[in-house]
């Protein structure tokens, strides 16, 4: 049996039991998102034997582009199992009743997509990649043990970073109430430059009480900030804003990427998550690709037999360079 909610408030306690982990799917999470974005969601239980075994989330999106990896505009109407964010949970979470969670959705009309799945296949779905999330796992018990571990190229690079940033000052927020509008429009630089846009968020999102946010500033104006959130022992890295105009003079992104390791490593957490973009300098800082997936369908079975055909060209195209970051690699 599959019962459909329409607002966090219906959700029974049980459905936290079924999210498994995935803070993003909580009962609590899914209301706070409610107020914070404009999207239109629906959550679906699956329930066996009386308790719930599989959960999963869809989003409207009117205008979705199925091209974003090809670098070609094809706009279509989608809906998307999916957290309303650009991170690298799923949007279902299941158990034994996932053939029939699938199942309902394979009958949902239109175009309908999951975003960021493990390797999973899926009747009546093509599979395709999505960007890859890029993980560091913490091996060190200081920040400088992180550093004398790096070979001396990628050591002399963010040595020089950190003391190119130095004269900004780096301080957290108490909360999120002290986010300003400022701050704002340094994540609407980095979304508007971004190849891959799926949602924009609002202000709001970024004064939850979730998050820890870190702000790089001079003479008290932000320049650059880090969103993070913790998920058990694992720190996840999930937005930015950078002030370009004085990105290169300060070194900011590349600055704030070596403060999430400094804040991880000494908050005693197990793993990084970097998310999904920029694969390029996160590889460079030791992180490891670990791949994630993508199904697409539609209710048409001609259209669907398309998408079939269609999934590989339209699937991302990881990063395709390796570094040897690390001393212990030249052993």
């Amino acid at each position: 049996m599959i019962i459909k909610y329409e607002r966090a408030a219906e959700l029974p306690p049980e459905w936290d039991i079924a999210a498994r982990g995935n803070i993003y799917l909580t009962r609590e999470f899914i209301s706070f998102m409610e107020t914070a974005d404009d999207n239109k969601k629906c959550y679906y239980a699956v329930y066996s034997d009386g308790k719930i075994d599989t959960i999963f989330e869809t989003v409207e999106q009117p205008e979705f582009n199925l091209g974003m990896f090809t670098g070609k505009q094809r706009k279509i109407k989608v809906t998307l199992i999916y957290v309303p964010l650009s991170v690298t949970r799923a949007g279902i979470s299941y158990g034994n009743c996932l053939a029939e969670a699938t199942e309902y959705i394979r009958k949902i009309r239109g175009y309908k997509i999951f975003l960021n799945l493990p390797d999973l296949n899926v009747k009546g779905f093509a599979k395709g990649h999505t960007c890859p999330k890029c993980i560091l796992e913490i091996k060190w018990k200081t920040f400088d043990e992180y550093l004398a571990a790096l070979r001396s190229n990628y050591r002399y690079r963010y040595k020089k970073a950190l003391a190119k940033s130095a004269p900004l000052k780096l301080r957290y927020l108490k909360s999120g109430e002290e986010f300003t509008a400022e701050a704002y429009a340094l994540y609407e630089q980095v979304y508007n430059k971004s190849h891959v846009k799926i949602e924009k968020l609002t202000d709001r999102f970024f004064r939850g009480k979730f998050f820890k946010i870190f702000v790089l500033e001079e003479n008290n104006a932000p320049r650059g900030f880090v969103q993070l959130i913790a998920i058990g022992d694992e720190l996840v890295f999930e937005f930015v804003g950078v002030d370009y105009s004085v990105n290169n003079k300060y070194d900011i992104y590349i600055s704030m990427l070596l403060e999430i390791v400094r804040y991880g490593i000494e908050n005693g957490f197990k793993t990084i998550d970097f998310g999904q973009t920029a694969d390029e300098a996160k590889l460079k800082l030791g992180c490891r690709h670990v791949p994630l997936y993508a199904l697409l369908g539609h209710s048409n079975p001609v259209i669907n037999f398309v998408c079939k055909l269609l999934a590989p060209k339209l699937q991302c195209k990881p990063f395709p360079y390796k570094f040897d970051v690390f001393k212990e690699n030249d052993l």
